[in-house]
């Protein structure tokens, strides 16, 4: 493994680092969250907005402090000082809530929500959204199995879409 420590960083680095960091924290949840979250406080803009620096601003720059002062190569690594089995449960809890707790159902309903339900009747919207995440997920499978060839079957898609009209 090379050895950057030694190495001094240019503005240019520090730019790209910075602009990366602020890519990967700002979604658009930080975007309408902070409006919503005030519009809801009313008198208590103060505390709510102090609430949400805290969780939104300070607790993800920790993380990437933490990483970065521990030069650990994971979060197995991150845990590993409090034992071995607090690291394992540390990084399958993380990664569950980043994955199949919180993220991947995310990305179905969300897609549903914009897409979807606004063209279904209201009774029929949990039975919709079954359907449609079952497709949604075997539609990512399809695509992800093979993912060297995704780019080569959009295209053939593309090709065989444009000329049968």
């Amino acid at each position: 493994m090379t050895d950057h420590t030694s190495k001094k960083l240019t503005w240019k680095n520090y730019l790209v680092v910075a602009s990366l960091l602020f890519g990967l924290f700002f979604g658009a949840g930080n975007l309408i969250f902070p409006l919503h979250l005030g519009q809801l406080a009313g008198a208590n803009w103060g505390t709510a907005a102090i609430g949400f620096l805290i969780t939104g601003v300070l607790l993800p720059l920790l993380s990437v402090l933490a990483v970065a002062i521990t030069h650990a190569n994971g979060v197995y690594d991150i845990g590993k000082p409090l034992g071995a089995g607090f690291a394992v449960v540390f990084m399958v809890l993380i990664h569950a809530t980043i994955g199949p707790l919180f993220g991947t159902p995310r990305t179905a309903t969300v897609s549903f929500t914009v897409g979807i339900a606004p063209f279904m009747p209201k009774n029929m919207q949990s039975s919709a959204l079954l359907v449609f995440s079952a497709l949604f997920f075997l539609a990512a499978f399809a695509f992800s199995y093979h993912q060297n060839n995704i780019l080569s079957n959009a295209v053939s898609y593309t090709n065989m879409t444009l000329k049968t009209k």
